[in-house]
């Protein structure tokens, strides 16, 4: 993973509930709040997070992108939007299953690279 990935998943991580007011997605689309008006109803919370921390990097004192190149720039605005966005709890059970699905395609991979030295699965791996 190149150096910006990594930035903007570390900003994504200190970001992504950026603004919380302590209410859920489910409770603004059924109060039709503003944000889930906004928003239509898709990851309200999430969107505002997104938009918060690129509003705050419009100020020159709080831009941490402002020393990367106009490239790199669209490159991590792209990882935190994705980032941020799949922190929505909806997602959580349909990226499970996804996840699922990649690992049974390639467990014997992933059990030869859990593997010990004297061929055992290492103890972490077991938990």
């Amino acid at each position: 993973m190149d150096s910006v990935k990594e930035y903007a998943l570390l900003i994504s991580a200190i970001s992504h509930d950026l603004g919380h007011f302590g209410r859920t997605n489910h409770f603004l689309v059924e109060t039709r709040h503003e944000l889930a008006l906004r928003y239509n109803d898709k990851s309200p919370l999430e969107n505002m997070h997104c938009a918060s921390l690129f509003e705050l990097c419009t100020q020159e004192e709080t831009n941490v992108f402002s020393r990367l190149a106009n490239e790199h720039y669209s490159q991590a605005r792209k990882v935190c939007i994705s980032t941020i966005l799949h922190t929505d709890n909806a997602h959580h059970f349909e990226m499970v299953k996804d996840v699922s699905k990649i690992y049974e395609m390639a467990n014997n991979t992933c059990d030869h690279q859990a593997q010990d030295r004297q061929g055992q699965l290492s103890e972490d791996y077991m938990e």
